[in-house]
């Protein structure tokens, strides 16, 4: 079986929680194998997708006071908060390969398998009605074709950010309504079940395990991918520069 390295962190400011994706991005290639990461965000954080305008974050009445980052990856704004957050991370040869493009079923479909455990109905959305409109501001209440649903609420949707030699998908869970996000519903409004970002990780890093046929190495971050965080943080995430980019 394949190794993989698991890091289940403590919550984090959003600028760090960004820059420890890219820093171990960018060291995919040196580790020689993969990354699964679970986190979570010590305040509520909106994360605007890469090509989102700044100033569109005004529109959404709810998250204005939060803090605010941009990720690296595309698609609408995400609330942080009441909700889990993974990354996956691992060095390909191809990054536009079809292996790469299934990770998102091959998650899904896991987390799928795990709600199920509290008799959770949930399945993938499959492909959305065309609709000539603009797309909505929050990236829940978008709808692609891998995205997860439960009782037609959006509850799990992810991106990926490629470089030539390592991929990044990175996604998130809504566990609870948030008051920064009131129009979006987390798996307790919906079930009726209060499901925390530890039971969760526990039952999905089991089935995650199984479907990559991989042996977990607990190890946290090297010295190197430290520096290289807090050096991506300082000159990107964290800097204005990169949030009002656009």
């Amino acid at each position: 079986m394949k190794e993989m390295r698991l890091i289940v962190d403590p919550p984090a400011r959003g600028t760090w929680n960004m820059a420890v994706d890219e820093a171990i991005l960018r060291g995919a290639v040196d580790l020689e194998m993969p990354t699964l990461r679970f986190y979570a965000w010590s305040e509520p954080t909106l994360s605007l997708g890469y090509f989102q305008k700044y100033n569109d974050r005004q529109q959404h009445e709810a998250s204005v006071d939060c803090v605010c980052v941009r990720r690296a990856s595309g698609g609408g704004a995400i609330m942080h908060h009441r909700e889990l957050t993974y990354s996956f991370v691992a060095p390909v040869r191809d990054s536009r390969s079809e292996e790469t493009t299934r990770w998102f079923d091959r998650f899904h479909e896991t987390l799928i398998k795990v709600l199920a455990n509290w008799q959770i109905n949930a399945h993938l959305s499959g492909k959305p009605h065309a609709s000539s409109q603009q797309e909505p501001f929050l990236c829940f209440q978008r709808r692609h074709e891998v995205d997860v649903i439960v009782d037609d609420n959006k509850i799990c949707g992810s991106a990926q950010r490629r470089h030539q030699v390592a991929v990044l998908q990175h996604g998130s869970v809504i566990l609870q309504q948030s008051p920064c996000a009131p129009e979006l519903l987390g798996l307790e409004e919906i079930t009726g079940q209060k499901i925390s970002a530890e039971m969760l990780t526990d039952l999905w890093k089991d089935a995650l395990k199984t479907t990559f046929q991989s042996t977990y190495i607990q190890m946290p971050l090297t010295d190197k991918e430290v520096e290289s965080a807090q050096e991506i943080e300082s000159v990107k995430f964290a800097h204005p520069d990169w949030t009002h980019k656009r």
